[in-house]
């Protein structure tokens, strides 16, 4: 942890959840500052989060679509955790899926295939999400590659008996589960998009051998 006190105002502000509200690093573009809420299991589900990437870490497991943990600091406002800021080519931060499906600035075809091989990897790498939707998923663009999903919230399993995650068949099946429903919920919130949507689902054939 930096002795300095990182100073973060309204102007930092990026997004907030029922847990932790998120702000850009004023000193460093590319690390964002999660400050947990008054919820009070917010502090408990933070520190899930956090010893769930340390077994990610221990296994090695590959973080290419999940925004990596990278510290704590001080700021105003309290403890911070620091994570990678998800940014785009212009060095904005990344928007969400919802922003994307919402708001139709590109084709949902270009990143909802991208959308699929972020659901395969978790599988085969078996990276637990407890909560994934549309606001936990940022879209990153950059000038050269496909867009690419990045789960930036939710890493970890959330219930409270989690003896059978030492199983990867337990682990990949509530993986592609979770995952689904989480397809489902796009279909049912944008139908317009269903025959897009359908190539976003997951399953056993998707695991490499």
């Amino acid at each position: 942890m930096s002795d300095e006190t990182v100073q973060l105002s309204e102007e930092n502000f990026i997004a907030s959840g029922a847990f932790c509200r998120c702000y850009r690093h004023p000193q460093i573009a590319d690390q964002c500052i999660k400050i947990t809420t008054d919820e009070k299991r917010a502090n408990k589900r933070l520190k899930a989060d956090l010893s769930y990437y340390k077994k990610l870490y221990r296994r090695n497991a590959d973080l290419f679509y999940v925004a990596d943990y990278l510290g704590t600091c001080t700021t105003n406002l309290g403890n911070g955790y620091l994570f990678e800021c998800i940014v785009d080519s212009d060095g904005s931060v990344s928007k969400t899926i919802e922003y994307y499906l919402e708001n139709k600035v590109i084709q949902p075809e270009i990143f909802l295939k991208e959308l699929h091989h972020l659901g395969v990897h978790l599988l085969n790498n078996c990276i637990l999400i407890s909560d994934i939707h549309a606001k936990n998923v940022l879209i990153q663009l950059t000038e050269d590659n496909a867009p690419k999903p990045v789960v930036v919230d939710g890493i970890g399993d959330s219930v409270a008996i989690t003896i059978q995650n030492i199983f990867k068949a337990e682990v990949r099946s509530k993986i592609t589960r979770r995952w689904n429903r989480f397809a489902n919920k796009l279909i049912n919130s944008y139908p317009e998009y269903e025959s897009f949507l359908q190539m976003v689902f997951i399953s056993k054939n998707d695991i490499v051998r």
